[in-house]
């Protein structure tokens, strides 16, 4: 009896490891989907920070069918850490507007004087861009060609609470040997950080937005700064070309959907005749989605 009660405790716990393990992949691949319905969702709406904070809310119901479940889930995060989850918005970067806005274009602005970057006609700007002497055709602020400042790139960082007991404890002690303040500040709480990536090409005119005021949306190239209990994230009263922003909706929190999330046409779809995208980068083409670096 009490060999086999020695037995039996390495075979549970590599058991309970393996549930937990394929819990973590199929959640990963959950977030990666919810991802790339939010890079869509930004892609058909200019890359408003709400559209695309709304549009990963709603993504999580692949995660939490139970809509109350997926409100406790996001309380939950928000009373611990203050920011239930957080998108940053890689590309197009704030430089890009500096480079490439078209202050002639007549689109969609939020405000008088938001800068918009032209999604159409993308060769005979790469060519402008040739004939002025730009190397590539790259901006000098963002080093951007006009094909990666019309292409969406989010990264994600999740917060996970292990689901076996024990496992936050463990994730606490191990908070010291994370590799940067954000990762560190959330398994101090208990939390994994999970990490997503995606790409898509822009369907609309990108333009220029704040952060969200709650830090779940921001821009720029900086990771996010740590998780605080309480503390809400970065917020702005300017967009990326410092314009200021008045009465732009903030918060858009999740409720549940009475209608359809819009979607793009398809990943890299052309809706002018020489409307062009190229890769946002090596390896990570428009529509795809990978873990972060």
């Amino acid at each position: 009896m009490a060999g086999f009660l020695l037995a039996s405790v390495p075979v549970l716990t590599l058991g309970l490891g393996g549930i937990e393990a394929a819990h973590w992949a199929g959640l990963r691949q959950t977030l990666s989907l919810a991802l790339m319905e939010a890079a869509r969702a930004g892609a058909t709406r200019q890359a408003r920070p709400q559209a695309i904070a709304r549009a990963f809310e709603h993504g999580l119901r692949m995660a939490y069918p139970d809509p109350l479940a997926t409100a406790r889930a996001l309380r939950e995060r928000r009373t611990a850490l203050g920011t239930p989850w957080r998108i940053r918005v890689a590309r197009p970067v704030p430089e890009a507007f500096l480079d490439h806005a078209d202050p002639d274009l007549r689109g969609p602005r939020d405000h008088p004087g938001q800068a918009l970057i032209r999604n159409d006609y993308q060769a005979r700007q790469q060519a402008r861009r040739l004939a002025q002497g730009w190397p590539a055709g790259r901006g000098p602020r963002s080093g951007l060609t006009i094909h990666e400042a019309n292409t969406l790139v989010l990264e994600l960082w999740w917060p996970h609470r292990p689901l076996l007991p024990g496992m936050a404890a463990i994730v606490r002690a191990l908070a010291p040997l994370a590799g940067d303040s954000a990762q560190a500040s959330l398994m101090a709480a208990g939390y994994l950080p999970f990490r997503r990536r995606a790409a898509v090409a822009m369907q609309s005119h990108p333009a220029a937005w704040p952060d969200m005021a709650d830090g779940r949306v921001t821009h720029g190239t900086a990771p996010p700064p740590a998780w605080k209990a309480g503390q809400p994230g970065p917020g702005g009263t300017t967009d990326m070309s410092g314009q200021p922003m008045p009465g732009a909706e903030e918060r858009g929190e999740w409720t549940a959907p009475s209608e359809a999330v819009d979607t793009a046409e398809g990943p890299g779809a052309a809706t002018e005749a020489d409307r062009e995208s190229g890769a946002a980068e090596p390896g990570l083409e428009p529509g795809s989605c990978e873990p972060a670096p």
